[in-house]
């Protein structure tokens, strides 16, 4: 859709298209850079003369896709592979690229010099091996009777009989947005250990929106997880190694209510438990935690004992 617009549209600018599409600045440059990755050859500017748009003279030839090429473009290459589509996707992204050499040299250019990476470094992404099956279910719209594992791995799976909504895509995990017994819920595909593919079609409501569902989802489980109210100083010099340590804490946001003590800023901010937090804020050099007690005893204890293990040790071949 935003392709097709930017097509009709000559120049427009980023906030005019998350506007006019309901969605965050954002989520238009995630697929502004998206559309770069395919090869597109969209232009940016910043400035009172900038905006975004199209090189000039560049044609799509999205008409000659078939639809399951056109979802694969759609999903970009990590899903499209993810679901099994990578061939659709290659040969949808050679068609977007089948333009006039003359045309394609920015194209060429962008394709050569521009490489989105999803996956995070030093860690395995997640191959789940239902997945090919349940995005066939949610592709159809049937049903899927599955079986998901309890976090106690002694237990047996919990068999589930579900209505697929949705597949969503969270950096290199996957999840599931499927309804059990009329009620949406999430489930990460990697614990899913048997999906079997009904012939009945699931119910569907008219009125649910995955895009919807997902974001108010993210936001109560982030702020279901982070319960504990922290204040702490740290020095100026320490704001990154705090944001490192502290991933998904609005650190931005609790500086604007940063109070300065000096060359020291205070904070205010909501985190993990206190053990997860403790051990995340022994990264950041010069933190002090004003509040609460229990985090300081914390962080003495852990202090302490690291002091008193690393301790220097005396050279035998010294005389005292």
């Amino acid at each position: 859709m935003l392709l097709m617009e930017l097509g009709r549209a000559p120049r427009t600018s980023v906030a005019a298209l998350a506007e006019r599409h309901g969605v965050t600045a954002r989520t238009i440059q995630r697929d502004i850079a998206a559309l770069h990755e395919m090869g597109v050859p969209v232009w940016t500017r910043s400035g009172p003369g900038g905006g975004v748009g199209l090189v000039d003279g560049w044609r799509s030839p999205i008409t000659g896709m078939t639809a399951t090429e056109l979802q694969a473009l759609l999903l970009g290459e990590t899903g499209a592979h993810g679901m099994g589509l990578l061939t659709e996707y290659e040969t949808a992204r050679l068609k977007m690229l089948s333009v006039p050499t003359a045309d394609r040299a920015g194209t060429d250019l962008l394709h050569e010099r521009f490489v989105l990476d999803n996956e995070r470094w030093f860690s395995d992404p997640e191959r789940p091996a239902a997945l090919p099956d349940v995005a066939r279910a949610v592709r159809s719209g049937r049903r899927l009777a599955i079986r998901y594992a309890r976090s106690d791995l002694e237990r047996p799976p919990r068999r589930r009989l579900v209505d697929p909504l949705g597949l969503v895509l969270k950096t290199d995990t996957w999840y599931l947005v499927a309804a059990h017994r009329g009620r949406p819920r999430t489930y990460r595909l990697s614990r899913i250990v048997g999906a079997q593919v009904l012939e009945e079609q699931a119910h569907r409501p008219a009125e649910f929106s995955l895009r919807e569902h997902w974001h108010r989802s993210r936001a109560e489980f982030e702020s279901s997880v982070r319960t504990l109210p922290v204040r702490l100083s740290i020095p100026e010099g320490s704001l990154a190694p705090l944001r490192a340590a502290l991933p998904g804490v609005d650190v931005q946001g609790a500086l604007e209510t940063a109070a300065r003590r000096g060359q020291r800023l205070e904070l205010a901010l909501r985190a993990e438990n206190l053990e997860i937090t403790a051990a995340q804020l022994l990264a950041v050099d010069g933190v002090e935690v004003i509040e609460p007690p229990e985090l300081r005893r914390r962080l003495h204890e852990r202090g302490r004992d690291l002091a008193a293990r690393h301790a220097p040790r005396q050279d035998p071949t010294v005389a005292p």
